[in-house]
């Protein structure tokens, strides 16, 4: 899906949203104190589109003013979201018009932080989270959004995909785990997935990450399970598993091979970033970006590693097969530790 804002003249906000489906017309909703205050399909034509053989008739662009939403010239805080997907299209606050600022927090969890995104939404008068979800096509759209100052996205992309557009226009930031420790919250997190499906990963997650589900669904997470079960690992939850960070940063997409140098790649791409923080030193990385970001202090809230799965993960340490399936990530996150270390 594609959208964008035009204009916004306290009166007149205009737009485009263009569908995934090539034939349907989009619906708005236009949501006042959380309450659907209009529902507008898009009847303002957009000849590019068809041309560009975007859409069927071209039937994207709207048109909202006080004769479609009464007495929007006076609200002062509006939002518009496509009625489809829940997505939201725009949002005016003009009592609270948020930082000015663009931050774009790569999500380095298979389980995303979605409390420390809580905590930052209210900070920022245009907010998107777990973008990866939405697809490539609409996460590159958000970061062409260009008619709001204040504008706050996470998603665990791949930066090689996204780079040009992330240090154009946006500080972007980001929050390493232990590798192990990560290892050990994705096959918790894989271990779940049955029972609550996608409530913890988007329907591409679940079929790309089909072997690793498979794999976890009988694995004994004791020392003696463990090691049977790494020993006997399938090639295709290999290539799921291993190295994700250093795929993250280096790599074309989280499926292809690491590159040559992938782990002076990816700390070359990390120096670029605004704030990089560890999980283990949680209060540097928040005070580091309230900083950056002139936040009030406290803004930043982020949520204490879990016991269960420290345990795991101490267990996952000991076995050397996991020292060579992380060995890149290793690396990476021993050389971000040590620069975090150093500096207080």
């Amino acid at each position: 899906m594609l959208f964008n804002i035009e204009s916004d003249e306290g009166g007149e906000i205009t737009g485009y949203v263009v569908p995934d489906d090539f034939e349907k017309t989009p619906i708005l909703h236009v949501l006042v104190d959380g309450q659907v205050a209009a529902r507008i399909r898009c009847s303002e034509p957009r000849p590019a589109l068809v041309t560009a053989g975007r859409h069927l008739n071209g039937l994207c662009g709207f048109l909202l003013n006080d004769a479609n939403v009464p007495g929007l010239g006076a609200m002062r805080y509006v939002e518009v979201v496509d009625e489809e997907s829940g997505i939201l299209i725009y949002r005016r606050n003009l009592d609270a018009p948020g930082l000015p600022n663009r931050l774009f927090r790569l999500e380095t969890h298979l389980f995303p932080l979605w409390g420390l995104d809580a905590a930052l939404k209210q900070h920022f008068n245009y907010f998107h989270r777990g973008i990866e979800r939405l697809g490539s096509e609409t996460a590159t759209q958000i970061f062409h959004l260009l008619n709001t100052t204040s504008l706050y996205v996470s998603g665990r992309l791949t930066l090689r995909q996204y780079d040009a557009l992330i240090h154009e226009r946006f500080t972007w930031v980001t929050l390493l785990h232990d590798p192990y420790y990560e290892l050990a919250e994705r096959l918790m997190a894989l271990k779940l997935v049955p029972k609550y499906g996608d409530a913890l990963l988007g329907q591409r997650d679940l079929s790309a990450f089909k072997p690793a589900i498979d794999f976890v669904a009988d694995l004994e997470t004791d020392e003696e399970g463990l090691v049977k079960a790494f020993a006997e690992m399938p090639g295709p939850v290999i290539s799921i598993l291993s190295n994700p960070l250093a795929r993250q940063l280096a790599a074309e997409g989280f499926d292809a091979l690491l590159p040559r140098g992938a782990v002076a790649t990816a700390l070359a791409n990390l120096a670029s970033a605004g704030v990089v923080g560890i999980r283990e030193r949680p209060h540097v990385f928040a005070e580091d970006l309230e900083q950056i970001m002139r936040m009030p202090q406290g803004a930043v809230q982020i949520a204490p590693l879990l016991p269960p799965v420290q345990a795991l993960a101490e267990r996952l340490r000991r076995l050397p097969e996991t020292e060579v399936l992380l060995e890149a990530d290793l690396d990476i996150y021993g050389q971000v530790k040590a620069a975090v270390a150093g500096g207080g």
